[in-house]
């Protein structure tokens, strides 16, 4: 009975989890009833019931901290992982979990995070030097002979995407490319192992995987060194780092953004059933064939021929309208008729000319003859008086028949010339034609109807058209 006593009041000095719990609450109530300190957020939550779980950080450590719906719906500003803020709280030991963490109940905003700042500021910069530029970005194979991993061996996310890979498509090469994801000199490592991988030759496309964390923990995947190893690849790289709602430089310069590393293993490699089921379709087609395609080409022969037979019966009808134009055109040729006008002028003009030299000669005949008979009847004193008027009567006539042959030479060429000028040749050769309807000139709008077929004689042949509107000079 002595030794029962004694274990009774030894187990009396022991407290129970919860006891020692809310000691240690009222403690930090006594000792630290208001706690101000600041820091980044660098994880967040927003639950369902309106409570707000978020950890403050510095370079040292971080507060896991809570703020009530009351206290969330009262904030001026919305808190973001990468904020910098000033908390008021008081230190709080959740009891279930027994997690140490901060009740906050006043949140301001201090100004941006250094490393948002950082992640913008080289966001601009790599963006400015055309680095996530759209037109560049390359589309997946259809089927890659092989598949590149650039991620951590160590950690479910390499196990997660070979699952998916080898579920969708059993034989598939994959090709792992060792690297550390997190940590000082995480980043010039994934940008080395991205070069060496794309040297290789061995894969069609690379896949950069990490999973969820916080800004601070995908960090590597925001420095430049990486961003321009995917830059650089000449094989499509896909990014598949961190959940749907993180977003990295690396996400920005991929060829291709998955929302997680298994996403992106879905988008790299094809289902072997897609494709036996797209084998099975182009067979069933190909059977098909001449069900889909010989119709088509009866078609096209059956429109080749008539198309043939309507060009041989327009070719045939322009022909017989040409023709018929020629006959009629050599009926009424303007040529023939100016050549017929020409000669009789030409005939004309020799006989004029041929009646104004008979004559000449006649009156040099009998100037001749009165000269040799005043010669004999008057004396010589005034037969040399007579001469010389006769000399100068002679001149006279002389001129005056020159003079009136060359005027009807004149009258000759001006009538050769008037008739030149009418000739329609000349007319047409100045760029006027002659418009008929039935064979009639047409000299008026009046003469023609919508529909008429329109011969328009110009000078090397005729133009065929249709009326199809008129309008009355104003």
């Amino acid at each position: 009975m002595q030794k029962s006593a004694t274990t009774s009041q030894a187990a009396d000095l022991y407290l129970s989890v919860t006891d020692a719990t809310r000691i240690i609450n009222d403690i930090f109530e006594v000792q630290f009833p208001q706690l101000l300190f600041h820091g980044e957020i660098s994880q967040i939550t927003y639950a369902q019931s309106g409570h707000l779980y978020f950890t403050v950080k510095d370079q040292g450590a971080q507060l896991s901290c809570v703020m009530w719906a009351g206290m969330v719906r009262m904030l001026k500003c919305k808190p973001v992982a990468g904020m910098a803020v000033r908390c008021h709280g008081r230190p709080n030991v959740y009891a279930q979990s027994g997690r140490f963490q901060i009740v906050v109940n006043r949140l301001l905003e201090d100004g941006e995070g250094e490393l948002q700042r950082q992640f913008l500021e080289l966001k601009d910069k790599l963006q400015r030097e055309g680095f996530f530029s759209a037109e560049r970005k390359r589309p997946l194979p259809f089927l890659p002979k092989a598949v590149g991993l650039v991620t951590s061996k160590s950690g479910a996310v390499l196990h997660d995407m070979m699952v998916k890979i080898r579920e969708r498509y059993p034989a598939m090469v994959v090709y792992l490319a060792e690297t550390r994801v997190q940590g000082d000199g995480a980043a010039q490592e994934i940008a080395a192992t991205i070069r060496r991988l794309d040297e290789s030759k061995l894969v069609d496309v690379i896949i950069v995987a990490r999973g969820g964390g916080s800004l601070e923990d995908l960090w590597a995947f925001n420095e430049e060194a990486v961003v321009k190893a995917v830059f650089a690849a000449s094989v499509p790289v896909v990014s598949g780092v961190g959940h749907e709602t993180d977003t990295t430089l690396c996400d920005l310069a991929a060829d291709v953004r998955a929302p997680t590393p298994t996403a992106a293993a879905e988008m790299v490699v094809p289902k072997v059933t897609d494709l036996l089921q797209r084998v099975s379709e182009f067979e069933r087609r190909l059977r098909d064939f001449d069900r889909w395609l010989q119709p088509m080409i009866q078609r096209i022969d059956e429109l080749s021929l008539r198309l043939d037979a309507r060009a041989l019966a327009i070719v045939a009808e322009g022909k017989l309208r040409i023709k018929a134009a020629e006959a009629k055109l050599a009926s009424i040729r303007p040529d023939k008729v100016i050549e017929l006008l020409r000669g009789k002028i030409e005939l004309f003009h020799g006989r004029l000319f041929r009646t104004g030299m008979a004559s000449v000669d006649r009156l040099n005949t009998m100037v001749s003859q009165f000269r040799e008979r005043l010669r004999r009847a008057i004396p010589t004193e005034k037969t040399e008086k007579l001469r010389a008027t006769v000399d100068t009567l002679e001149g006279r006539l002389l001129v005056g028949a020159k003079r009136g042959v060359e005027d009807a030479k004149g009258q000759v060429t001006s009538l050769g010339l008037r008739l030149d000028s009418l000739n329609p040749k000349k007319v047409l050769e100045r760029g006027y034609s002659i418009v008929r309807v039935g064979g009639e000139p047409v000299r008026s709008i009046t003469e023609t109807s919508d529909g008429d077929a329109l011969e328009i004689q110009v000078v090397d042949g005729l133009v065929l058209g249709t009326v199809t509107g008129r309008s009355k000079e104003k």
